[in-house]
């Protein structure tokens, strides 16, 4: 309709610009038809500088939309020198440009877009083949403007270190210089007089000349090294206009294609009149070196705050001029203004400083945007009383450490808040109760929970919710067993199973202290290939700012308020446990694309090689490996997790590692040293890891957080004014025989997994997990060697030890022996056919393996001549293999070739393969049908051949499935299908009786049958048909079933006829001979 023309035009267009947007990469040849423009800077006939624009950004049009972007613009180029050169050079050069390229026949629109107000001079008797007049020589602007440009140079913030200390002496031309410095702070107005620009005043205000500022490190020796630049425009006041003062910005600083820092400065172009420039604003007057200080209207408000510094130590300092260093001190400096740490004596020894704490006071602009730097530098007392730089780091914004009281809520006298058990919880305890006696009797063997189904449940979890990451955090409800005093389960517990490693999950663990890398040395590489060569340790501290109070005293009772919660430093012995679970995705270290990978761990000097317990030809290997370490903090706190590839002649190669910061995890308020468990038990596989109970836990927390409680109250605990209720008072079991039980474990359990509901002190507690943390390689930077699933648990060694560490050993593949007799086929389909009679048979056979086990196939013998689809066996298969029941695999181990030295291990599903072949002797057998099982969940058998039909296979729900790791023995018929064949034919033929009987290979040694009919339980031979025989092993037999029973009196016709007709012949033959005898013998 006419009402609709609009939107589907709209639509097609809006089609067609996505279209060509996406294929815009498309359209741009690496030769272009129409050659750049290049623009040069000669000196005395030498070319010594150019710039280069593209023609295409230049071509004109009629239509604007299709014109190149900046085609009749006036556009600011920079010159670079001629050939390769390394980035970053300085510029050389700035020019303005007005450019238009186009047919000639547009000639006369290729002034329309420059400034008004000049004149053209075009040489008289000019003739250049143009449309109508040529273009101009030149443009003449009568109009002469006299400006003052005023660069209010304030700061800048993180400069490239030039110099091999990690620092810079920078300027901007032509500030002052400020040595040792990457965030100076000139505060420094730099006048330009006398600047005349010619066009209109109104032109040159809406576009005023950029301003470039470049940045140099200053050298004692030599010439100055450039660090950066960045382009600014003017703020533009014409003669009679309002002055208003120009606002600082900062201003990106570029070395090249690197970013090299911000400038806090403001940029002014202001007209000077033709009564001379006594009408400018003022200046403030020079200081005694002449330097004009940025006027105070333009200078940021600057207030008083107090900079509290936490020092906490120094850790992973390297060599500085060939010397380890030994006493290190911390150097904070922020707007000229700093405070030092106190030297550490013995940085081997104890890495960290006994002063902790310390502040200074600075004026810093109330604008947090304009913040200056703050700067950490680190240096090594030596002997003599030298110094040494050892390295600095640059914090550029201060607004994170901006302090802000907490808000806590008012407390007035109310009722406390209720936080109740999820009534769901309360169901399925008792549901898990009137069910216990059922599963525990429903358990086979092969079925024993342990912690590798919590950990599978986890995983299985995580799958439906999506992300590993995601994982809900709480398990199924658990029942008190109180005799036992233990927990029982109606299903695994689970833990979460992080995607990624637990810093990102809670944010590095820096709610107490952060971390930051100290770099030395230049950083001029334009791909950072150097980064982490610059990396010269790391400090370890926090800062606090907030404004000066009035009575000089930080109003905490004297202590520095950085100091609140802040645990002592000093050292600590801790007991490690390091639980390495799998690793995925390796990176492939042999030539065979494979890898043969260990696990090593290093953690101070201490370093644990599991070599021995290499896992062959493996890139998802499952370690299952747990360590424990004793280590002392803060002086062995780096944990390093190594994966080497094991290799039988020369050394091991390195796929990757990762390292894990113990120290921040240990005084975490998160409390990352043992996690807590989704449920309370005292034994089985998912016994409570931690050596303090929740009760002891929440206690602890409560005091260090100076909250009210916990007080415990039947069927509640009050945290604070919070309560939360639940089951404290457990009942005895289903028989009576126990008395009932009181514990406040469970509910303790369920407050500390709500811990971050607990309003001004609460947040979120480390619950069990696995990370999955991404391995690198130092020679591979950025990229990512495979991810290796592992969680640590830490015990302070002054606190009672815990219980014995999780078993996590891999499962070990159970032996079991599948036992299949195959009784008898039905209606299999007939392929041969006989050339005498053209009758319809097979000689039919049966083929049967375990899938991932084909070496191992086995085959009946043959029932020869079936003329029904029936066939007759009584054979038994034998096929023993190793089962893991949690992952309900096959565990294969094999060579891959003549080659290999180890055995590689496959985990494939728990199928059988029945097969139904036609028996050929001159040419390939025939194959006539497939039964795949999954041992896990097939379909029911039919109790007759009648009742046996092809839906059983195809249509099957999961309510009609067994498994025979739970039936142990089942008989019955299945059908054969064709794949990719279910025709209606193929659905009348093709069925097996067959039995199935799964045993223990401990079974199997006490009780063993023998293969096909042998000993021991032997099998009768089947009562097979006269007809069932081979026609090569009795000919006789076949001419008398399969030709004297149909043609029997064909036969004896054709030997009468045969005899009379010899008779005959032989009388004829004979008969003339009588004659003559007869006649001579009676002549005579």
């Amino acid at each position: 309709s006419t009402q609709q023309q609009p939107l589907f035009t709209l639509f097609t267009s809006l089609m067609v610009f996505l279209m060509l947007k996406s294929h815009a990469c498309l359209f741009f040849k690496p030769q272009h038809t129409v050659p750049d423009v290049f623009i040069w800077m000669l000196s005395n006939n030498k070319r010594v500088a150019y710039t280069r624009i593209p023609a295409k950004d230049l071509l004109y049009s009629p239509v604007a939309d299709q014109r190149g972007k900046h085609c009749g613009k006036i556009k600011t180029h920079f010159l670079k020198l001629p050939g390769k050169r390394p980035p970053g050079w300085n510029v050389h050069g700035k020019v303005d440009t007005y450019l238009w390229l186009g047919s000639a026949k547009y000639a006369h629109t290729i002034l329309d877009n420059l400034p008004i107000g000049y004149e053209t001079e075009t040489p008289s008797g000019a003739s250049s083949g143009h449309h109508g007049s040529p273009p101009p020589v030149s443009l003449v602007y009568r109009t002469k403007n006299v400006f003052q440009l005023r660069v209010h140079m304030y700061q800048a913030r993180g400069l490239i270190a030039a110099d091999s200390s990690g620092l810079s002496d920078p300027f901007a031309k032509v500030t002052f210089i400020i040595q040792q410095t990457l965030s100076p702070t000139w505060n420094q107005m730099l006048l330009f007089n006398n600047i005349v620009l010619h066009g209109d005043g109104k032109e040159i205000a809406e576009f005023p000349p950029v301003i470039v500022v470049e940045l140099y490190d200053d050298d004692a020796v030599g010439k100055s090294e450039y660090i950066g630049s960045t382009v600014a425009a003017p703020v533009t006041t014409l003669a009679g206009q309002k002055y208003e003062p120009p606002k600082l910005s900062y201003h990106p600083v570029y070395f090249g294609n690197i970013s090299g820092g911000d400038l806090l400065a403001a940029f002014e172009l202001l007209q000077i009149s033709n009564s001379g420039p006594e009408n400018l604003p003022p200046v403030d007057p020079a200081d005694a070196s002449m330097i004009y200080p940025v006027p105070a209207n333009i200078r940021p408000v600057l207030s008083k705050y107090r900079v509290e510094v936490l020092f906490w130590g120094l850790r992973e300092l390297k060599k500085v001029q060939l010397l380890s260093v030994d006493r290190p001190q911390v150097l904070i400096e922020c707007a000229s203004k700093g405070v030092k740490s106190c030297v550490i004596q013995s940085y081997k020894n104890n890495p960290n400083f006994n002063v902790q704490a310390d502040w200074f006071e600075v004026e810093l602009p109330e604008n947090e945007l304009l913040h200056p730097p703050l700067s950490i530098c680190v240096v090594d007392w030596r002997a003599f009383g030298r110094s040494t730089l050892v390295g600095t780091h640059t914090i550029n914004c201060l607004k994170q450490f901006l302090y802000k009281p907490k808000e806590l809520p008012a407390s007035p006298a109310k009722e406390p808040d209720i936080v109740e058990i999820d009534k769901s919880k309360k169901k399925s305890t008792r549901r898990s109760t009137k069910r216990k006696k059922r599963t525990i009797a429903d358990e086979s063997a092969e079925n024993v929970i342990d912690w590798w189904s919590k950990y599978y449940a986890s995983v299985q979890k995580g799958q439906k919710v999506g992300t590993l990451g995601t994982l809900c955090m709480q398990g199924v409800q658990f029942v008190t067993h109180p005799c036992k005093s233990m927990v029982l389960n109606a299903f695994p517990p689970h833990r979460n199973i992080y995607d990624g490693d637990l810093e990102s999950e809670f944010n590095n663990f820096e709610d107490w202290v952060k971390t930051f890398e100290l770099f030395r040395g230049k950083s001029t590489d334009e791909d950072h290939s150097d980064y982490e060569d610059r990396i010269v340790g790391k400090f370890k501290g926090c800062f606090c700012i907030y404004k000066s109070p009035e009575d000089g005293c930080s109003g905490d009772g004297g202590q520095p308020r950085i100091l609140q919660g802040i645990p002592p430093n000093h050292s600590v012995k801790v007991l490690i446990r390091v639980y390495i679970v799998a690793a995925f995705n390796l990176s492939p270290a042999d030539p065979d694309g494979k890898s043969d990978p260990y696990i090593v761990l290093r953690l101070g000097k201490t370093e644990i090689k599991d070599r021995d317990n290499y896992i062959p030809k493996q890139l998802n290997p499952i370690f299952g490996r747990s360590f424990e370490i004793q280590a002392t903090f803060p002086k062995e706190s780096l944990l390093s997790v190594l994966i080497y590839d094991h290799d039988m002649i020369g050394s091991d190669d390195l796929i990757g590692e990762t390292k894990i910061d113990l120290e921040n995890r240990f005084y975490s308020r998160h409390r990352a040293t043992c996690g807590l468990q989704s449920q309370y038990e005292i034994e089985g596989y998912n016994a409570w890891r931690d050596a303090t109970k929740p009760t002891e836990i929440l206690t602890k927390l409560c005091k260090d957080n100076k909250l009210s409680g916990p007080y415990m109250q039947p069927g509640k605990i009050q945290v604070g004014d919070k309560v939360f209720t639940g089951q404290t008072v457990f009942q005895a079991d289903e028989n009576g025989n126990c008395e009932p039980v009181e514990s406040y474990e469970h509910l303790a359990l369920k407050v500390l997994r709500s811990w971050n509901d607990i309003p001004g002190v609460g947040c979120k507690l480390v619950p069990e997990h696995i990370e999955t943390r991404p391995i690198y390689h130092k020679d591979k930077p950025g990229m990512e060697q495979g991810r290796v699933q592992m969680w640590v648990d830490m015990f302070p060694k002054d606190m009672p030890l815990p219980g014995p560490p999780v078993d996590i050993s891999p499962r070990k593949p159970k032996g079991y022996e599948l036992r299949v007799i195959i009784w008898n086929t039905e209606d299999v389909i007939l392929e041969d056919e006989n050339i005498f009679t053209g009758q319809k048979s097979s000689d039919i056979y049966v083929k049967g393996w375990v899938k991932g086990l084909e070496d191992d196939r086995q085959e009946t013998d043959v029932h020869y001549n079936s003329l029904t689809g029936e066939g007759n066996f009584n054979w038994r298969f034998v096929f023993p293999f190793h089962y893991l029941p949690a992952e309900k695999q096959v565990v294969v181990s094999k060579r891959e070739n003549i080659f290999s030295l180890e055995k590689t291990e496959r985990k494939i599903p728990a199928e059988l393969v029945l097969q139904v072949w036609d028996f050929e002797r001159l040419s390939s057998d025939d194959f006539l049908g497939s039964l795949e099982m999954n041992l896990n969940g097939f379909p029911r058998a039919a109790k007759t051949a009648k009742g046996c039909d092809i839906n059983m296979v195809v249509a099957t729900s999961e309510e009609n499935k067994i498994s025979i790791f739970q039936q142990k023995r089942v008989r019955g018929w299945w059908p054969f299908v064709k794949a990719g064949e279910l025709t209606e034919f193929e659905k009348k033929g093709g069925k097996v009786e067959a039995e199935f009987h799964l045993v223990t290979a401990e079974e199997a040694e006490k009780n063993p049958v023998g293969k096909a009919r042998k000993e021991p339980e032997p099998l009768e031979k089947p009562n097979r048909p006269d007809t069932s025989f081979s026609w090569f092993v009795n000919p006789f037999k076949c001419f008398f079933y399969l030709i004297w029973r149909n043609y029997k009196k064909y036969i004896i016709i054709a030997l009468f006829l045969l005899i009379l007709v010899v008779f005959l012949v032989l009388f004829i033959y004979t008969l003339p001979g009588a004659i003559s005898r007869r006649i001579v013998v009676g002549s005579s």
